[in-house]
């Protein structure tokens, strides 16, 4: 790979789940290495400090549910575990924060999805900025204008059909947890779809919760690179090459023939293992799956002017006569008003109903507002006051952590004094006020800051040598 300019490396992708989002953001990230990075020193300190607390929110968490007997019937995906795990975007009411989605579940208790939010710039700790939510508030924010912009999008029909067998991080840490890898197959996935294909209120949710997102992406689309799933999956090497002219570099063909050989349908979501369906992934899979009832839904939404700005066909019906099996199990079932309620436990079957990607007002969660650092945005956990007890710690959490970032983005890190006199009074003001895993943590960032500072205005020396 050859960079072509000096621009740093600052990617921002945005896609509706299940439109090879994950893949854009793995295939960006085989390209980190071969531009400058976009971190001077104060970002690089806060980084740091992303780092020590990267635990302390969900510490909090996990000690106040083991302070209310709640341990091993915990659900708490790895993914979700890290401080910046999660769905994000920019807060509506707070324009310097980030949010981040946590889901959190009880074996035989419900769950909850508990948002937490940082200053903006903590999310540059990683190399690729991501959001599903709100396309248009990146391009409205100032601090993204340099930020290079890149959108997934797929044919909606296949991203629906996507989004009923998808099966969300808190559904595969229970079925980590909890079943056989016998039990783990693609029959458990398409009985946790059928209620999602036969309850039409649920799928017209997720209908709904796309084209709200499609019609907010369309009116600024033009400010985004659009890389096109189907494009991705049957040309890969070219879409590959493709986004490196989008981020300004070179990949020759044989580069994007290994990059995507490392990454084609496999799973890239770290703890969440079932995001990927094995089997799947295939244009035009949907018309084995959906049915005309499903497309009646679709074309009523109104689809028509993305699909058509994109390069999808309009919509068809499908022959009923050459119907699968499972389709003419969805089609009966459909036509008889009858939900089909997979057979399985109450809890699988109450995480893996979808909480992200899905308009859920119609729906009877509890719902609360935004403290000034966390939100328990929906809830059918069946004990209020344990769950007011994690909210409140987390949210005590959250707020000590985000005491320590603000007070680095107000520092001056522009020369070697005012930096060390940052960290020093950076020091004075929290050392001794976390718990005592996390007062070590936060004095070895302290010094990792220091010896950031020393190399950063380490003075350049030049070679001399006889005339």
């Amino acid at each position: 790979m050859r960079p072509v300019g000096e621009r740093p490396f600052k990617p921002l992708v945005v896609g509706a789940p299940r439109t090879g989002f994950s893949l854009c953001i793995g295939i960006l990230h085989s390209f980190a290495g071969a531009l400058p990075n976009k971190r001077d020193l104060k970002q690089s300190i806060l980084d740091t400090f992303t780092e020590v607390f990267d635990q302390y929110i969900t510490t909090a968490i996990v000690e106040t549910f083991a302070d209310h007997g709640i341990t091993d019937k915990l659900i708490l995906n790895g993914n979700f575990r890290i401080l910046l795990g999660g769905p994000k975007w920019i807060r509506a009411d707070r324009e310097d924060r980030c949010a981040v989605r946590k889901y959190i579940g009880v074996k035989g208790m419900g769950d909850l999805t508990l948002i937490t939010s940082h200053p903006l710039q903590v999310m540059d700790k990683d190399n690729i900025i991501h959001s599903h939510e709100k396309p248009n508030s990146w391009i409205e924010h100032p601090y993204y204008d340099d930020y290079i912009k890149i959108a997934t999008v797929r044919n909606p029909i296949g991203t629906l059909n996507s989004s009923c067998f998808s099966i969300n991080a808190l559904t595969s840490e229970y079925i980590q947890k909890t079943l056989t890898p016998e039990e783990d197959n693609d029959e458990l996935r398409q009985e946790l779809a059928a209620y999602k294909f036969t309850d039409l209120d649920f799928f017209n949710g997720l209908v709904v919760f796309l084209k709200r997102y499609c019609d907010s992406f369309m009116e600024i689309a033009d400010s985004f690179d659009i890389m096109r799933w189907e494009d991705l999956i049957q040309r890969p090497t070219q879409t590959i090459r493709m986004l490196g002219r989008f981020a300004n570099i070179d990949v020759d063909e044989e580069i994007a023939q290994r990059i995507w050989a490392a990454i084609d349908h496999t799973n890239m979501t770290g703890h969440h293992k079932h995001n990927l369906r094995k089997g799947a992934g295939i244009v035009g899979g949907w018309k084995s799956w959906l049915t005309n009832h499903h497309l009646d839904i679709i074309k009523e939404a109104g689809f028509t002017e993305f699909m058509k700005r994109f390069g999808y066909d309009k919509i068809e019906y499908l022959d009923e006569n050459k119907y699968t099996e499972y389709q003419n199990r969805m089609n009966e079932a459909i036509e008889k008003n009858t939900k089909i309620k997979s057979n399985v436990d109450d809890d699988l079957f109450g995480f893996a109903f979808n909480k992200s990607n899905l308009d859920s007002t119609s729906f009877s969660f509890r719902r609360h507002e935004w403290r000034a650092e966390t939100q328990i945005e929906r809830s059918c956990f069946t004990d209020e006051k344990i769950e007011m007890a994690v909210w409140d710690a987390a949210e005590r959490a959250c707020s000590q952590v985000n005491n320590v970032y603000d007070m680095i983005l107000r520092s001056r890190f522009y020369e070697s004094r005012s930096a060390n006199r940052s960290i020093r009074a950076l020091e004075g003001a929290f050392s001794g006020t976390f718990d005592y895993n996390h007062n070590n943590r936060f004095e070895m960032g302290v010094k990792h800051a220091e010896k950031l500072t020393r190399s950063y205005f380490q003075p350049v020396k030049f070679a001399t040598g006889a005339s």
